[in-house]
């Protein structure tokens, strides 16, 4: 693209700045690079010792995930003033490997206990909302550097939450569908796919608020990660290998939070990954608006890089272009 634009969200009263001439390549971004070296008091590795909420084994009986509390939490079921509950999913007993390196079969067992823990923080009393979500590298929150991802209970949905409820219910009453199943259906033909086969549908979204971000959307119309049967879990790690695995090659923190729907609504399980090579400053933090110097349509030809153009299907909803 040879001129700036502002983009709208697809459903959302959101918008963004996309500015390819405001950056710097992107390529050329690096983050601050951790010590590879084994801690000696890393909490996280099998030496610990540590007394798992939650765990899965390998054939000799050996942990391979595990599901830790967190030591250092915001919220707590004993605190009735940040009530809640925070663990940890330590992805691998192993603590120099990274998600984008795991076997796909690994990804998938850690869909599995994505699943699990979902479900079983969503059963907890005034439990109203659980996020599951990873911080990957240091400009995306992480603080130590063995691979895991978190999970958080809530006792109230969250505003930015809330509001896409709102905006999701209603887009269904006016146009008698699902927002991002017509997303789906329009952007088919469109040049913002980053990664596709029979089950997931990865985008870069028109106003991406992030450089190189990506939605893995299921194409069969599915509430939660729970919903998603093994086939799809499968794709799905398919998919997130190999888009991490990409954005690892350029050095690049980020993070992926999974949106499932709420109880009592039919909304579609999203799976946004945002990678993090800039930092949000006046402009976005006191307006909502964000600048992406990436261009959606960018990031996808370097998703594509190297794969065959895949055959699309007709749209079905308007998209600006």
């Amino acid at each position: 693209m040879k001129k700036n634009e502002i983009r709208k969200h697809y459903f959302l009263d959101k918008y963004v700045i996309i500015s390819p001439k405001r950056g710097k390549r992107p390529h050329t971004t690096k983050i601050c690079q951790e010590d590879p070296t084994v801690s000696k008091t890393c909490f996280m590795c099998p030496d610990a010792k540590r007394k798992p909420v939650y765990e899965i084994h390998d054939d000799k009986g050996n942990w391979i995930i595990r599901v830790l509390n967190n030591d250092f939490p915001a919220l707590s079921l004993d605190n009735k003033y940040a009530y809640g509950k925070q663990e940890l999913v330590v992805e691998t007993p192993l603590h120099n490997k990274e998600l984008h390196e795991f076997p796909i079969e690994h990804i998938k067992k850690v869909l599995d206990v994505y699943s699990e823990r979902y479900e079983s923080l969503m059963k907890l009393e005034k439990i109203r909302y659980v996020l599951v979500f990873k911080n990957e590298g240091g400009k995306a929150g992480e603080s130590i550097s063995h691979s895991h991802s978190q999970v958080i209970a809530l006792p109230m949905i969250p505003p930015m939450i809330r509001e896409e409820i709102l905006a999701i219910d209603k887009y269904q009453m006016e146009h008698k569908s699902c927002p991002y199943c017509d997303i789906i259906n329009d952007e088919k033909k469109s040049p913002r796919v980053a990664w596709e086969d029979a089950n997931i549908f990865a985008l870069c979204p028109f106003a991406s608020e992030s450089p190189y971000g990506v939605w893995f959307i299921p194409k069969r119309h599915v509430r939660s990660l729970h919903d998603m049967n093994q086939a799809e879990k499968e794709s799905l790690a398919h998919a997130i290998k190999y888009i991490s695995a990409k954005i690892e090659s350029l050095d690049i923190s980020y993070n992926y939070f999974f949106h499932n729907s709420i109880e009592d609504c039919d909304h579609h399980m999203v799976l946004k990954f945002a990678p993090r090579p800039n930092v949000w400053a006046g402009l976005e933090l006191g307006t909502g608006i964000v600048i992406n110097t990436v261009p959606p349509e960018d990031a996808a030809k370097f998703y594509n890089k190297g794969t065959k153009k895949k055959v699309l299907r007709k749209k079905k909803i308007k998209v600006s272009a």
